[in-house]
């Protein structure tokens, strides 16, 4: 069947926020979002540098312009742009103008999360693309997106689409959950065993001059391997991932990120190995991964500001653990250098940096502990990664009609 098409701007209001400056910022308050934050709202992310305005500036906002209620949608207009976002019912917070645009106001005509997913289509992303302006930072304008055509089934018929199509975003996002809660248990556990020192037996653990035996004050570049050698054979095709592909808050690698080249250039790694972001803002922000889900041997490309970190003699998932610990990150960003904007970490820094080697029964015990969480975490992924692309094949055929439902 085949919807009549109509403008979206013809179905609801299409505007931008107050304007907030920088001044206005305070140090707590209401949570306050750019594209980044609402980026990482939609991939179940912490939010990594969380800005705030004041509950004042916030209600006078309210009372004279409005703020963001349940059923709006925030789209990012500006660099990343068509990344949608419904707002929630206790979503809390405010946003900054030009990077979102806001959509609210919406004719009983017309669901907000129809068209939340007809631009998750391919074929309206297609449309946002072929819309934006500008070459070296693409971006939307309010004016052109209200002129975007889009088809219309009855409101009724959007609603069960939605309802289709949300039984799998809403798997996914328990998956998100699952995911973030067994890296927390991984993180609360290592900093138990390797930070407080309270590993298994520590109370019958002799200590000598201040540790536990059997453990030996070392250097990281005594247990881990900085930038590993990888050799590439020239054919073939080689996954990679950019620097996008890194979370902020989480060991996953985003593979709809990655594609395939012929090239050999960049970093290489492998499964195991971690991969932390040099270069500033991704560094402080917390982009770091854990590879995992490539085949048996495969060796991956990526930016060449990832550095790359493979165990030698404690396990990956330590290591992995350690990138995340706030002791290391903070050493890591101590040790940048280069001009402002272009600062990046020292590897032999961070080989310098003091460690405390566990024996080797405490290593072997905590792998135990922590590949089943990883284990879990991968597999879980790789259910979101299924899920997503049965959502996505099924999405276009709802949304033209091909499919009724």
């Amino acid at each position: 069947m085949k919807w009549e098409t109509v403008k979206i701007g013809d179905l609801c209001e299409i505007t931008s926020s107050k304007r907030i400056f920088y001044s206005e910022y305070v140090d707590s308050g209401v949570p306050f979002y750019r594209s980044k934050e609402i980026i990482e709202k939609t991939q179940g992310q912490s939010i990594s540098e969380p800005l705030y305005i004041s509950e004042e500036k916030y209600s006078e906002i309210k009372d004279k312009f409005g703020v963001p209620v349940a059923g709006d949608m925030l789209l990012t207009s500006v660099g990343t742009i068509g990344i949608p976002y419904i707002v929630k019912p206790n979503d809390y917070f405010y946003f900054k103008d030009g990077n979102l645009t806001w959509f609210r106001n919406f004719d009983k005509k017309l669901a907000s999360s129809f068209l939340y997913y007809w631009i998750g289509s391919k074929e309206g992303f297609g449309i946002l693309n072929n819309t934006t302006i500008g070459s070296s930072q693409k971006a939307l304008t309010i004016s052109a997106l209200k002129q975007i055509e889009i088809p219309l089934p009855p409101v009724e018929k959007q609603r069960i689409i939605v309802v289709a199509l949300s039984a799998f975003d809403n798997l996914i996002e328990n998956n998100q959950k699952q995911i973030k809660l067994l890296e927390e248990a991984a993180q609360r556990l290592y900093k138990e065993w390797f930070i407080d020192l309270r590993f298994p037996d520590h109370e019958s653990t002799p200590i000598h001059n201040g540790i536990p035996e059997g453990w030996e004050k070392t250097s990281l570049d005594e247990v881990i391997e900085f930038n590993p050698k990888y050799v590439l054979p020239k054919e073939g095709e080689k996954r990679v991932f950019p620097m996008a592909a890194l979370s902020t808050s989480s060991m996953i690698l985003d593979w709809s990120q990655s594609e395939l080249s012929s090239s050999t250039s960049g970093t290489k790694f492998s499964n195991g190995d971690t991969l932390l972001a040099r270069i500033t803002p991704c560094l402080e922000n917390g982009k770091t991964a854990f590879v995992d889900g490539l085949l048996d041997g495969e060796v991956a490309t990526g930016s060449t500001e990832f550095i790359v970190m493979q165990s030698k003699v404690i396990s990956p998932y330590m290591v992995y653990l350690l990138a995340r610990s706030s002791d290391f990150r903070e050493t890591a960003i101590n040790s940048m250098t280069g001009s402002d904007g272009r600062q990046r970490a020292q590897v032999d820094k961070l080989k310098q940096y003091p460690y405390l080697r566990p024996s080797q029964l405490i290593i072997d015990q905590f792998g135990t502990f922590a590949a089943p969480i990883f284990m879990q975490i991968h597999g879980l992924n790789k259910q979101n990664s299924d899920l997503q692309e049965a959502r996505d094949r099924l999405l276009p055929k709802l949304m033209s009609g091909e499919i009724e439902v």
